[in-house]
Parts: C-alpha cells; structure tokens; sequence
C-alpha cells in the first residue's frame, strides 16, 4: 500500500475520531503532519522529531486524567516496554477517554512491516494487542477494518470476516 493511502487513512481517523475542545496526545507525532486534522487541542510528543513535547511512551511528562483521546500510529511496536507505556496512556487519559491504535499485524499481511523492523519490540496480532489493553484497563469499543491493502485488487474488500487478515490493525478502546 503506498505510503500515501496509509497516511490518508490515519489523517481520517484523527479527523472522525476528535471533537472540538477536546485535548488530543498523539504519541509518536513525527513532524506533527496529523495535527492540521485535529479538530480539538494537539498535543504531540515524540523522542526523535522536534515536537512540542520531547518524551517518550513510557514516561509521559503530562498531568494525570488530562486528555480526552490518544493516538498512536505505528508506535507501540517500538516501546521498550509496552505495559508501562500502556498504563502512562491510561494516567494521562480522562476517564471515558479514547485510545485509537495502528500497528501492523503479525499474524496478517503486516507479517512483513512487523518482522523486517528490527527496530519493532513488540509483534502485535488482534488478539495479544486486546489482551494487552484489557490488562491495562481499557475496553475495545471499534475494530476498524481497513481496506486489504496487501494485494492491490483486494484493496477495495472490506469484510469483517478477513479483517483479521489485514495488513494493519486498528483499534479504538475506551478507559473504564
């Protein structure tokens, strides 16, 4: 899938899943391209790219219970420790709040994007990603299916049914 379509979808999902006034952290924001698609206030952080905030996942210099939605695209792969990353998410985030998650998926046709990464820690399929949330205290509200973008003529299925297979998985939890 060209780098192109991959970034449209994550510029729709910041775009759907933000409201006005809410404040929004995007984890791992690179050169920020997302935050003109937000339509609440951005916050991004990241430990390689000049961002606002110059932090990692596991350390979030940010005051507890103080957004309303998180977003990390293509990030969790790559936390030296994913547990602490995932309860300094649910510190920062307001009760309610939304997590919305891309990784690739090992267990699909993402195998490639998550085992040729050296630098990925973690290799995420639906289920273990789930399990790991659920441990940290969040609840899966959307599993989004994206388009089968492996294969260009599949690019245009979307079945829930082979959402399992898909390059890419993307979710959207709750903290309870």
């Amino acid at each position: 899938m060209s780098s192109y379509i991959f970034r449209k979808y994550k510029a729709d999902l910041m775009n759907v899943f933000t409201q006005k006034g809410e404040r929004v952290l995007e984890i791992g924001c690179g050169p920020k391209y997302y935050e003109k698609y937000c339509k609440g206030e951005y916050v991004g952080i990241d430990i390689a790219f000049d961002s606002y905030l110059k932090a990692s996942a596991t350390m979030l210099p940010l005051k507890s219970d103080s957004f309303d939605s998180i977003f990390a695209f293509d990030v969790l792969e790559h936390v030296s420790s994913l547990n602490v990353a995932l309860e300094e998410c649910s510190r920062v985030l307001k009760n309610g709040g939304k997590f919305i998650i891309i990784t690739p998926n090992s267990l699909g046709f993402g195998i490639g994007d998550s085992y040729i990464d050296r630098t990925h820690k973690h290799h995420f399929n639906w289920t273990n990603l789930e399990n790991a949330l659920n441990r940290s205290g969040f609840e899966i509200c959307i599993k989004v299916p994206l388009h089968l973008h492996f294969f260009k003529p599949l690019r245009f299925i979307k079945l829930a049914k082979l959402m399992m297979l898909q390059q890419s998985i993307c979710l959207v939890a709750k903290k309870t």
